[in-house]
């Protein structure tokens, strides 16, 4: 063997074996915005179940996790799938790869001594949300329209600060998602008794009939996806599959036991701003699991074509081919 053709072959396997610590394509940055709906996420990184693959995943805190993924400065974010929806319909370079969780745990918080009694008693009330885009404002609203000719005036808050509008009176409910809907059943009037209580969600009798009202949202409404870049996943196709089946693996265990103590501190380890006991309520809510709710989600994309946030509804165009027979 020639020296030069000895040096190439060192060097070779010396990139060969940089590659393999770093995923067989570098670094996968994930954009994040902490929330316990991305518990695998952070499951799946401190329990070393990407590093197991391969893959070297950096998990990036920013408010603006799909815009970094449309431009390229990230890879992946798990996000609302309303949110990714409308770029996909502009064409933009997202793609969904697999579901985060189903169902979506939103639900309306009203005060225990709300006059609200049926959801015809909504016309007209101001109730605090995160946007007229997300997926539960819109299952809602979408029913309240359909059958009881009903809606409300949303006030487009952050989960936070919805909840102090509702302390505040503000606003008179609050559509939530856990594990602010727990925190926000944890508070407590000064003798002691609830403050707040869930409403129309197939879990409770707000009239006192006796009776369970559906949940407005709907049956099982999908929750978050995981949302590509389409680059990414069409060039480092492997590492993709490898991200999620990661993911997989992180859904079994918490799925397990969504209240092991070491779930419980990675979750809190990520959400701080949330309490234990809180998380501890909430965490058996979360349905993690890849598999996409693909008409769930299309019924999304139909609801934003009906509300003229986009023009035409993508249908199958939403979900990354690569993953056909994967994740949907």
């Amino acid at each position: 063997m020639t020296k030069k053709f000895f040096g190439c072959a060192v060097l070779f396997l010396a990139l060969t074996a940089a590659a393999a610590s770093q995923g067989a394509g570098g670094k996968i940055v994930v954009a994040d915005a902490n929330s316990t709906h991305h518990l695998n996420l952070y499951v799946a990184f401190e329990k070393g179940l990407f590093k197991k693959r391969g893959l070297d995943v950096e998990i990036r805190q920013t408010s603006s996790g799909v815009a970094a993924v449309v431009g390229g400065e990230a890879q992946i974010v798990f996000n609302c799938p309303t949110a990714v929806i409308t770029p996909i319909a502009k064409g933009q370079n997202i793609t969904i790869i697999a579901q985060v969780k189903v169902p979506c745990t939103s639900v309306l918080v009203v005060p225990v001594n709300t006059p609200i009694k049926v959801p015809s008693d909504l016309k007209g009330l101001q109730l605090a949300g995160l946007s007229n885009t997300c997926c539960a404002v819109i299952a809602i609203r979408d029913t309240l329209k359909k059958d009881y000719n009903t809606e409300f005036v949303l006030s487009s808050l952050a989960p936070g600060a919805a909840l102090a509008a509702l302390e505040s009176g503000a606003v008179k409910g609050a559509i939530l998602e856990e594990p602010f809907v727990a925190e926000a059943l944890l508070l407590k009037d000064a003798a002691g008794k609830p403050k707040y209580k869930t409403i129309f969600d197939g879990h409770s009798d707000a009239n006192g009939d006796g009776k369970v009202e559906a949940n407005l949202a709907g049956t099982n409404p999908p929750c978050r996806t995981i949302n590509a870049n389409k680059d990414f996943v069409r060039t480092r196709t492997q590492d993709a599959k490898d991200f999620v089946a990661a993911i997989d693996e992180a859904d079994k265990i918490i799925l397990k036991n969504p209240v092991a103590p070491d779930i419980v501190a990675i979750a809190h380890k990520y959400v701080p701003n949330v309490s234990e006991q809180a998380i501890i309520n909430s965490n058996p809510k979360l349905g993690f699991r890849i598999k996409l709710d693909t008409a769930g989600l299309k019924g999304y994309a139909q609801a934003l074509v009906n509300q003229g946030t986009i023009d035409r509804n993508p249908g199958d165009a939403l979900f990354a081919p690569e993953f056909k027979g994967i994740t949907w």
